[in-house]
């Protein structure tokens, strides 16, 4: 459990959140079959609700036939976290560590640093909004 500072009751929430390095290459290696997708980079945000979940990505542009294409705005990424899990298809072997990137926000004690880390992540049918 974590506490803001000494004002908080220490509620469980998270710390590090890490996905390590997976057998599917680069990221050029990983989009090269893709027709049409988003990539999303960066976090602007994000939360969970029991097994919901919504993203918000700091960054984000169209992959066409296999080539980053022209930058998206306001992409939001959200569903059931199990499911998505089910759905990744590739995990790269770029891990890259966000470190300090942002906060918690849970029980209204905000914000609490939080980092996180992961090569890139390959996900197939995840509902994504934006413009």
């Amino acid at each position: 459990a974590r506490a803001l500072d000494y004002r908080f009751p220490p509620i469980p929430r998270m710390r590090n959140t890490c996905i390590g390095n997976g057998p599917h290459g680069t990221f050029e290696d990983m989009i090269k079959d893709v027709k049409l997708g988003i990539y999303a980079i960066d976090a602007y945000g994000g939360q969970t609700n029991g097994e919901l979940f919504t993203f918000t990505a700091g960054q984000a542009f169209m992959i066409r036939d296999g080539k980053v294409a022209e930058r998206v705005r306001d992409v939001t990424l959200s569903g059931n976290v199990f499911d998505t899990l089910r759905n990744i298809t590739g995990v790269g072997s770029d891990y890259h560590v966000q470190d300090g990137a942002g906060g918690c926000g849970k029980g209204g004690q905000m914000p609490l640093p939080v980092s996180h880390g992961s090569p890139h992540i390959k996900i197939k049918d995840v509902v994504i909004g934006g413009r």
